[in-house]
């Protein structure tokens, strides 16, 4: 079974962004994207920083002071500010970090257990899970001033927002629960029942439909998000963790460590049938699907490898090798260059999403957990969520 966070110490075992819809770009030999915000962000646990990456060259910037122990970021939708969420024990805070200056804010204050974070949709506030208080703190970004503690269930780790930004939904790993926030008043609804140790939570593009990953159960389940209520669960493999779904909605693939071998299972969302299991590396982790849609790449923990599926087939194509344990993943907005952090060494390695080629590994701190950057650079996905 897979190990996920107890408070707030993170296991290297590696978690998506949900691939929401993105204009579809044909893919690119390099990764040129305009703007001055084409930068990736790259937070390390253990350095206790951020480090910028230049798209355009490759090339890290000076580290961004970001508490002791970030394990996730949350970026607005301008691109203008970042949030770093301190994940180191008992700590607690959230470092506002401008993109224009690379500068970081005055820490912000949550709860105990800092975890999984979501942003608003209209980027106004900014949702942070506090595992040890079982909590969730809303943070209104206009004053980086953090709200009245949301009750939730047991140890909740994981996040997300509808796209029409109405409603919160978390997922309670000790409760078995997903709880729905209303983002207009920051009130908990009726916790909806789900399986064991529920953990990633994705809603489809139509925003009609949430699915949760029970890792103790090896199922997931749909949720109605106009009614909230559970449908049937749908089995799948042992220990599923990440789901993504196509930009369409049509499928839903979920991330599983099937014990010594890795697989994914494509859910078709119309029916919430499974389909035959893909077969990956060894502990899989993230994943990410490139802008037109036809490749979804998964990282895998213990292989130090990605893997390349074709969505049209549902066939995996030759691993590609990049650093020990990647744990975030992030793919260019014109679909040319994916980019993979990697706890060991400490590394983000650029790969030719055109010939699945790995370039020059790029040095970051210790310990990198997650990648953000602005929606017109890149879409990413982190083991934090």
């Amino acid at each position: 079974m897979r190990s996920y966070v107890t408070g707030a110490l993170l296991v290297v075992s590696a978690l998506t962004l949900a691939a929401e819809a993105m204009p579809a770009v044909g893919a690119a030999a390099t990764a040129t994207v305009a703007g001055s915000a084409a930068t990736l962000y790259v937070d390390n646990q253990i350095s206790g920083t951020v480090t910028p990456i230049s798209i355009a060259t490759n090339t890290p910037g000076k580290p961004i002071k970001a508490g002791s122990g970030p394990t996730t970021m949350e970026i607005t939708p301008n691109g203008k500010m970042i949030y770093a969420v301190d994940s180191g024990p008992l700590l607690g805070t959230v470092t506002p970090i401008s993109t224009a200056t690379n500068a970081p804010g005055k820490p912000i204050k949550v709860g105990e257990g800092a975890y999984g974070a979501a942003i608003t949709p209209d980027g106004k506030t900014l949702y942070v899970v506090n595992d040890f208080a079982g909590t969730v703190t809303p943070i209104t970004t206009a004053t980086n001033a953090p709200g009245k503690p949301i009750k939730v269930g047991n140890n909740p780790q994981f996040i997300t927002v509808t796209p029409d930004g109405m409603t919160a939904y978390v997922a309670n790993l000790g409760s078995g629960t997903v709880t729905p926030i209303s983002t207009a008043t920051n009130r908990p609804g009726k916790p909806i029942r789900v399986g064991k140790d529920p953990g990633w939570i994705t809603v489809t593009p139509d925003g009609k439909t949430a699915y949760v990953s029970n890792n103790g159960s090896g199922t997931v389940t749909p949720i109605s998000t106009a009614t909230d209520t559970p449908g049937k669960p749908i089995k799948v493999s042992l220990d599923p963790y990440a789901i993504v779904i196509t930009a369409g909605g049509k499928t839903a693939y979920v991330v599983c460590d099937s014990g010594r071998a890795g697989t994914v299972v494509p859910i078709a969302t119309a029916t919430n049938t499974p389909g035959k299991p893909i077969r990956v590396g060894r502990e899989p982790g993230v994943s990410v699907i490139s802008p037109n849609g036809k490749t979804l790449y998964v990282t895998n923990g213990a292989s130090a490898s990605v893997t390349p599926i074709s969505t049209a087939t549902n066939t995996p194509g030759k691993p590609i090798k990049v650093g020990g344990a990647p744990s975030a993943i992030a793919i260019t907005s014109n679909g040319g260059t994916l980019y993979v952090a990697s706890q060991v060494p400490g590394t983000v390695t650029p790969i030719n999403a055109t010939t699945n080629t790995p370039g020059k590994p790029i040095k970051t701190g210790n310990t990198p957990w997650s990648i953000v950057c602005a929606p017109t650079v890149c879409r990413s996905s982190s083991t934090a969520g």
